[in-house]
C-alpha cells in the first residue's frame, strides 16, 4: 500500500448489454462490444466519442486466466501505444464462453493487438454477427483502492466508481432482487450497481460496487444501509 492506496485484484460481476462490433477493427476475430457500461444509471455515462468503452474478443479456447495475462503482459512491452486488457468469462448463445476486455483501445488498433496475442498462442473466434443481447460478465482485474472508512472504499482510478463491503457473496439473481429493492427503497435510486470480490491484506471481502457520477457520502452512506437491511431479511 503507498500513499494510503491498495492495488490488489479481484473479481467484478456485472450484467451488460453487448453486440457484435460495428466498426472496422481491421481483424477477422469475433469482437463485440459495449454501448451502455453502467445500464443501472441513467445519465451521461461515457462522453461522446468515437471510440469504444469496452471491446471483448472472444476465444476459440478456454484458455487459462493466468495464460491470458501473461500474453497481455508480454505484449504490452512489444507495443507502442497503451491500453487495459483483463480475462473474462460471458454467455453467447446460452454458452459460457472465455474472452478478454481491451479498454482504452481504438477499434483500428484491436486487429494488430490481437495479432500479437494469437502469437503468444491464443485462439479467437471468427467474426459473426451478434445481436443485442444481455449477458452476466465475470472480470479478472487490478483495482486501486483507497479507504473511506471500514465499509466503504473509492476506486482511485475513477471518482465514480465505489464500493460498499457486505457481509457475505450472494448469487446474482438474488443480488438483482437485492439491487431492486434498495432502489424501490430510496430517494435517490440512480446508481448502477455490481458484484466484486477482492484481496485486500491476504483475505477476500465481498463489495458492491457503486457508479454513480454524483455520488455524494450522504447518498453511499443511504445505499449501505438499504443494502445492509436487505441482507438482514435473507
Amino acid at each position: 500500500m503507498a500513499n494510503g492506496i491498495f492495488n490488489t485484484f479481484g473479481t467484478l460481476t456485472k450484467k451488460e448489454h453487448l453486440a457484435s462490433v460495428q466498426n472496422e477493427t481491421n481483424s477477422n476475430s469475433l469482437v463485440l462490444e459495449n454501448h451502455a457500461p453502467f445500464p443501472g444509471y441513467h445519465g451521461l455515462t461515457v462522453p461522446d466519442s468515437l471510440e469504444p468503452d469496452s471491446l471483448f474478443a472472444i476465444t476459440k479456447l478456454m484458455h487459462k486466466e493466468h495464460v491470458i495475462i501473461r500474453a497481455i503482459q508480454e505484449i504490452k512491452k512489444r507495443l507502442s501505444f497503451d491500453f487495459d486488457a483483463t480475462p473474462c468469462a460471458l454467455t453467447l448463445r446460452n454458452e459460457k464462453r472465455n474472452a478478454i476486455r481491451f479498454k482504452k483501445l481504438k477499434y483500428a488498433r484491436v486487429g494488430e493487438v490481437l495479432s500479437e496475442l494469437k502469437e503468444q498462442g491464443l485462439i479467437f473466434r471468427k467474426a459473426k454477427k451478434v445481436s443485442s443481447y444481455d449477458t452476466y460478465i465475470r472480470v479478472m482485474k487490478f483495482f486501486s483502492l483507497e479507504k473511506v472508512n471500514e465499509i466503504i472504499y473509492k476506486d482511485a482510478d475513477n471518482e465514480s466508481i465505489f464500493y460498499i463491503k457486505i457481509p457475505f457473496l450472494i448469487r446474482w439473481n438474488s443480488f438483482e432482487k437485492l439491487t431492486i429493492s434498495c432502489k424501490n427503497n430510496s430517494e435517490d435510486s440512480n446508481f448502477d450497481a455490481a458484484l466484486a470480490s477482492i484481496v485486500i491484506d491476504k483475505e477476500i471481502f465481498d463489495f458492491v460496487r457503486i457508479y454513480d457520477k454524483n455520488a455524494s457520502m450522504e447518498k453511499l452512506d443511504n445505499i449501505k444501509k438499504k443494502y445492509y437491511e436487505a441482507f438482514e431479511k435473507m
